[in-house]
């Protein structure tokens, strides 16, 4: 759901992007089974929470964001409702919590529309940017944010189509935190068009800017004992599709596109598996950001997309 929202907002895109230079040449490597991938639709709700107030401007001074009465840090407006408990994520950093409603009824929020109910969360949760899940049945146990460096040398992703377009490349890219114990997590995949993109123009920017236009081949997403050794394949497909989003974007490389920036950005285990955020940008210039989160879960061989929150920020 896009909330347009008039409060101040702090944006602060804690990403580490996935940068460096895309590939052309192949490496074949032996397949591993790819993991069950199931449909691109959500599987649950996910909101970002509202926090109303005002901006204080004073002379010589930076504005200031002044809560409303009601909502002190920790505390949460979200359009979920008939729910006791939401799981709560901060999307710029590795913190998670589970938040207890603090109403039985619903709450007004000035120039929104919906049903919304006030949520705390535990501590001092100063952030005013906080994504609600709609469950509490992914809890994690440990969670980190994931620090990318591209990979060199072949792919250790063969390609496995017989007839290829033309402007054909690889990219691959690697993270090491510290709850895989010494394995790698690695991105890879094969995909095809004008890279590095050329400049279009952008109506609502009224510049041009280069939005990159790919199709996605074979991608893969795997923890290994080294780069090219895998243990567990969190995510693997070969059927192309044209890249729109999400962990479509996350599997290219930052250079790919000046309008939409995409990152897998942290990594939490649960009880049963993992889950992977992925944070995604569109940027209008003056017009404001469309801010994206998704939430995808591995548990027991099974991939799919669990969340996914929009915002926008003017």
């Amino acid at each position: 759901m896009k909330h347009h929202r008039k409060w101040f907002v702090i944006l602060v895109m804690s990403l580490v992007w996935m940068c460096g230079p895309a590939r052309s040449q192949q490496g074949p490597v032996s397949q591993a089974q790819p993991a069950t991938a199931t449909s691109n639709e959500p599987e649950i709700n996910a909101e970002y929470g509202v926090v109303p107030g005002r901006l204080d401007f004073k002379p010589d001074n930076p504005a200031q964001f002044i809560r409303d009465a009601g909502y002190p840090p920790g505390v949460f407006a979200v359009s979920i409702p008939d729910r006791t408990q939401l799981l709560a994520f901060d999307p710029h950093s590795n913190f998670s919590a589970v938040c207890n409603r603090v109403d039985p009824s619903p709450v007004a929020i000035p120039d929104q529309g919906g049903t919304y109910f006030r949520f705390r969360c535990p501590g001092t949760w100063d952030k005013n940017e906080v994504v609600f899940l709609d469950s509490t049945a992914f809890v994690p146990t440990s969670g980190e944010l994931l620090e990318w460096s591209p990979l060199a040398g072949p792919s250790p992703l063969s390609l496995s189509r017989t007839s290829t377009p033309g402007d054909l490349h690889d990219y691959a890219a690697s993270a090491r935190p510290g709850l895989l114990h010494g394995q790698y997590l690695i991105s890879a995949a094969w995909f095809a068009g004008q890279y590095l993109p050329l400049k279009e123009h952008d109506e609502l920017r009224g510049d041009t800017i280069a939005f990159g236009h790919y199709t996605l081949l074979d991608r893969t997403l795997f923890i290994g004992e080294s780069q090219t050794k895998r243990s567990t394949v969190l995510y693997e497909s070969s059927e192309p599709i044209e890249v729109r989003e999400g962990i479509e974007w996350a599997f290219l490389p930052q250079n790919a596109s000046e309008k939409t920036q995409a990152a897998i950005s942290a990594l939490y285990e649960f009880s049963t598996g993992y889950l992977l955020r992925v944070s995604m940008l569109h940027d209008h210039e003056g017009f404001g950001t469309d801010e994206y989160t998704y939430f995808y879960v591995w548990e027991m061989g099974r991939w799919r997309l669990l969340a996914k929150a929009q915002a926008f920020f003017g």
